[in-house]
């Protein structure tokens, strides 16, 4: 049985999932912000500011020539230039030489860039070598050096002048360039979140599933002695299979005790009812006589059941197996009790494959004829009892059905339970022990014993269902 069969169920994998979309609606939000600090986006400003600045100093020129603007530059405080200006102005004649502006010399453009350029103006942008004016009230400790900066600039023509302007982008730049380091930092980081989310929530969904199953197959086939695999230590489940494992020690060594003491009991107590019987052969009155020595029988009869089925479930032993055919096995069953369906008018039909198995066939004789002592003794006159052996590639079934009173649905999970029996049978002779040796006889088999609840659909009725593993020779 897997507990989690459907990944996509588990509360770990809608965790992980959560964590994932997350992730990813992360990386979306910063793959949108690559694309805006890719674009131009944040130059338009910068863009706007140099082309409105070329504007007014063209007006200038056009009212008031080369000395206005010269003058219009030092009145914007344009004389000399500082670190903290973001505007650099160059005006200079067609003779060479420079007419006004912050710097000593025609900035030197070292390489121009096609990015921030939109084509629908002709600024550009590009890396500009120039030296700053000196201020001679406040003149530096030392001489200025060129400095190199990204710039976004225009070149316009004044008549026969050219004026430079441009707008220093060289943080902004830097600023986009430390967002793509950062988001690129983070990108990595939601990246390995989501796979480390889905890697603990399928490892979480293994170690369950693995735990379930160890459950199942201690339900399933009553060993106590499984026990749940501890590959790490480190996680919490790995220290919950130790205490389960644990757990299942205290439970095999309670169960082993009881048992232990019952067969105790069963094998003490067989030898004073045997000399018991025997005394009771004394008694006078033949009816008394009888009805003791019938109840002894009874008893001895349990005892002998009790060590039987404690003899298979412990030493499990396989002398006596050898390949035999199942078929025949079933069909001697079907011929002992077919005089007493016959007298108690009683349909008991058989459809068998020729199927064969490794088993011990006087074992399984006794495991079927148990099964079919009870259909035919609980189905009543004019009933029907089926007996079908098949077989698929892996596995045989033999189903025994019959639809006399059955069994509660209630009672079904307890048929194997020593000295079960349903409240509606206890009427009848049993003591509640022959599904109990029939289950140990299947177990020792590798096989499987199903209970079906009204197995022909009439509303009652009982189906018991031996499922064995089918070997490659059969």
């Amino acid at each position: 049985m897997i507990a989690i069969g459907n990944f996509t169920r588990s509360s770990s994998f809608r965790v992980g999932a959560l964590l994932t979309s997350l992730a990813v609606a992360a990386i979306i939000f910063i793959v949108y912000f690559w694309r805006i600090a890719s674009s131009d986006v944040f130059l338009r400003e910068a863009k706007a500011a140099v082309n409105a600045e070329a504007y007014a100093y063209a007006m200038v020129y056009e009212y008031q020539g080369v000395e206005g603007v010269v003058r219009a530059m030092s009145e914007r405080g344009l004389a000399q230039w500082s670190i903290s200006d973001d505007t650099i102005v160059a005006l200079q004649a067609s003779s060479g030489e420079l007419l006004g502006g912050n710097v000593t010399s025609w900035p030197y453009i070292e390489s121009v860039q096609t990015m921030g350029n939109d084509g629908q103006d002709d600024t550009q942008t590009a890396l500009i070598t120039a030296t700053p004016i000196i201020n001679a009230a406040n003149p530096p400790h030392s001489s200025p050096l060129p400095f190199t900066h990204k710039v976004l600039f225009k070149r316009i023509q004044l008549g026969d002048n050219r004026l430079f302007i441009g707008r220093n982008i060289h943080d902004l730049y830097s600023a986009q360039w430390l967002g793509k380091t950062f988001s690129w930092v983070i990108v990595v980081l939601l990246s390995v979140l989501g796979m480390i989310s889905f890697a603990v929530a399928s490892y979480v969904v293994k170690r369950i599933n693995r735990m379930s199953q160890t459950a199942d197959n201690i339900i399933r086939t009553g060993s106590l002695q499984e026990r749940l695999e501890i590959d790490s230590n480190w996680d919490d489940l790995s220290r919950l299979s130790v205490v389960f494992n644990q757990m299942l020690d205290t439970i095999e060594n309670s169960v082993n005790n009881i048992k232990s003491v019952s067969d105790s009991i069963a094998h003490d107590l067989r030898t004073p009812l045997a000399r018991l019987r025997n005394s009771l052969q004394k008694i006078d009155d033949p009816s008394l006589r009888d009805d003791t020595i019938a109840e002894a029988d009874n008893l001895l009869n349990m005892f002998n059941s009790l060590l039987r089925i404690s003899g298979l479930e412990s030493a499990r032993k396989k002398e006596g197996f050898c390949m035999v055919s199942l078929k025949d096995i079933t069909v001697d069953v079907i011929d002992l009790y077919h005089p007493f369906a016959e007298e108690h008018h009683l349909k008991l039909i058989d459809q068998l494959t020729e199927v064969s198995l490794f088993a011990d066939p006087n074992l399984l004789f006794q495991a079927i004829a148990n099964v079919l002592d009870n259909a035919v003794k609980y189905t009543p006159s004019g009933g029907t009892v089926t007996v079908q052996l098949t077989c698929t590639p892996s596995r045989i079934a033999l189903l025994i059905n019959d639809n006399g009173p059955g069994v509660k649905a209630d009672d079904i999970p307890h048929l194997e339970r020593r000295f079960f029996r349903a409240d509606d049978s206890r009427s009848t002779q049993g003591n509640g022990l022959g599904l109990s040796l029939v289950s140990a006889i299947v177990s020792m088999h590798d096989g499987h014993l199903w209970f079906i609840h009204d197995p022909m659909m009439q509303g009652h009725g009982l189906g018991v269902v031996f499922s064995f593993p089918r070997s490659s020779g059969s």
